[in-house]
């Protein structure tokens, strides 16, 4: 593969499947048809097929026994429901209940925003690219696909930067932290890193190549080597290294329970995304490309083990007390 794909595979079968959604080259193959009709090989479980059987113009696709069917969109209904309705319950606690109104508290809002919208609009489509192994939504999808992966790959792997270096300066200089680092200047921090994602996805899909027409159902992404490598340094290794060190510190110096939480957070996350980083370089399963997308919906249930004040937000919302008089200012902590 000319381009390697860093951090957010949404695709499945494909000659090089590569995924910015986190980091370097998107180049999401899928269901590329080979040139040489005379190399067809057929597979037990599974074995290959065609995206349009009749059409001579079509990709390749994995065909897998209905019993491998069922269970991967059984798994994928469950990730989704649990990635949409968890990520939803965040945002509606801290953003209805003024006692969670505070600087940590709207950066998780704002991650959880991201990784609601993935559940919305990216998730459903890259699941079943990964079992369906084609591209069924149209050429101007393909496009708006590609965009959403990349910007919320960005927007996800800033929030969480952001997020420990937030615990840094709060548990490391909590003075400072306390006098200088308010409320606004959370919200104006957010802002920023959702304007840096939009015109960092901008311009690297601007420099790269999204392929549509090499057979019927292909929705492929080629990042060129220079895009791939400033992707690489600026939305990869550069906030890892961050994370990795603010946590270090943190959990030398720490003994409060919520930034150890948050600091679990990020150590799932990179348990998740690190496997699908080197996928190219290693020739691993596409099991990884699940797990990967597992942790889209882990936050939430990380925080509803972890922060007594989502357990206590979550059962006012589910009991429908969330719509009595005064709900806001009722005490969580």
């Amino acid at each position: 593969c000319e381009v390697h794909r860093l951090y957010f595979l949404m695709a499945g079968n494909a000659e090089c499947l590569h995924s910015i959604g986190m980091y370097s080259n998107l180049s999401m193959s899928v269901g590329k048809r080979g040139t040489a009709e005379g190399n067809k090989m057929e597979f037990k479980k599974p074995h290959v097929g065609y995206c349009f059987p009749n059409s001579n113009a079509s990709c390749y696709k994995l065909i897998y026994e209905t019993e491998g069917y069922v269970c991967f969109y059984i798994f994928s209904v469950l990730l989704i429901s649990v990635t949409i309705c968890g990520n939803l319950f965040v945002i509606i606690s801290i953003s209805h209940f003024l006692q969670l109104h505070t600087q940590t508290n709207f950066l998780i809002l704002s991650l959880a925003a991201a990784d609601f919208l993935v559940g919305l609009f990216v998730l459903p489509f890259s699941l079943i690219i990964q079992i369906e192994t084609c591209w069924y939504f149209g050429v101007i999808y393909c496009y708006v696909y590609q965009s959403l992966t990349n910007l919320f790959s960005v927007a996800i792997v800033t929030h969480l930067m952001l997020i420990s270096i937030d615990r840094y300066i709060a548990v490391c200089n909590p003075f400072f932290y306390s006098s200088e680092i308010t409320l606004n200047i959370t919200k104006v921090s957010s802002v920023v890193l959702w304007l840096y994602s939009f015109i960092f996805t901008f311009l690297f899909v601007y420099f790269s190549y999204i392929e549509t027409g090499e057979c019927e159902q292909i929705c492929s992404f080629y990042g060129y080597d220079n895009s791939t490598f400033v992707f690489l340094i600026f939305i990869c290794i550069i906030p890892y290294l961050l994370m990795i060190c603010s946590y270090a510190r943190i959990f030398m110096v720490a003994k409060r329970h919520s930034a150890k939480t948050l600091g679990l957070v990020v150590g799932v996350f990179m348990v998740c995304w690190l496997p699908v980083t080197f996928f190219d370089f290693c020739s691993i399963a596409n099991v990884f490309v699940f797990v990967s997308e597992l942790n889209f919906g882990v936050n939430p249930i990380l925080y509803a083990f972890f922060y007594s004040w989502f357990r206590k937000a979550l059962k006012v919302i589910l009991t429908c007390k969330i719509f009595s008089p005064a709900s806001s200012v009722l005490n969580l902590l």
